[in-house]
């Protein structure tokens, strides 16, 4: 149909939903079309299969915000995308205001969010047939890659006594305090603390042995058993 009234397709992409329904975004140029937006809708629309289609506006011509695919959702939970201008704010303006006060509570924040990360991972994990402790935290480290929070490595990895080294490449937070010259992750030790603590089945501690706010390639993490 786009293609007979000669739309130029810029860039599609399909949003599934867990009730069967779904949804496609398609971003559509056109210039070198007689056709309108609304009539191209309502043609949309009288598809047997079509439940609904919005059209997003221009907010002037050639600058388009996408403020139909609300809430941002990832699975059956909502997400939030901070840039780094705002994460800025919190990993290191936070710091500056509330000096060592701010960075417990950072890493406490991050412990919190990852303790519920290790639930939610460890439930999937299970639902899809995910057994081993290695699997499971590799499909972990899939997920934080995919969301932002950087490259993670599992460079060593014991079940009993537990125990384990994780590498991350590019960690958002550590990038942002590049020049430090001191270890500076403080939200994604807690993160990955309490994902270790969840998976292991108990209380884990994180120490961060390499650091790119230091100059490191990569930051890396040594998980041991909480004392």
């Amino acid at each position: 149909m786009l293609a007979e009234r000669n739309l130029d397709v810029i860039y599609c992409t399909a949003i599934t939903a867990e009730d069967k329904r779904g949804g496609i975004i398609f971003l559509v140029d056109f210039t070198d079309s007689d056709a309108m937006p609304q009539s191209v809708a309502e043609e949309l629309k009288a598809l047997d299969f079509v439940e609904d289609v919005t059209i997003i506006e221009p907010v002037v011509d050639g600058f388009l915000i996408d403020d139909a695919t609300f809430p941002i959702m990832l699975g059956r939970r909502r997400a939030l995308i901070l840039d780094d201008g705002m994460l800025r704010g919190i990993f290191i303006s936070f710091r500056e205001r509330l000096g060592s006060g701010g960075e417990a509570m950072l890493y406490h924040l991050g412990l919190e969010a990852g303790r519920s990360r290790g639930r939610h991972a460890a439930m999937l994990a299970q639902k899809v047939g995910i057994k081993s402790l290695d699997r499971g935290l590799e499909t972990v480290a899939k997920a934080l890659k995919a969301l932002g929070y950087g490259i993670i490595e599992f460079i060593e990895l014991q079940e009993n006594p537990p125990r384990a080294r994780v590498r991350i490449y590019n960690s958002i937070e550590c990038e942002l305090g590049r020049g430090a010259g001191h270890p500076f992750s403080q939200y994604i030790r807690g993160l990955i603390t309490g994902i270790a603590s969840e998976f292991f089945r108990r209380e884990m501690t994180a120490r961060e042995v390499k650091c790119i706010a230091m100059g490191d390639p990569y930051c890396e993490f040594e998980l041991k058993p909480q004392m």
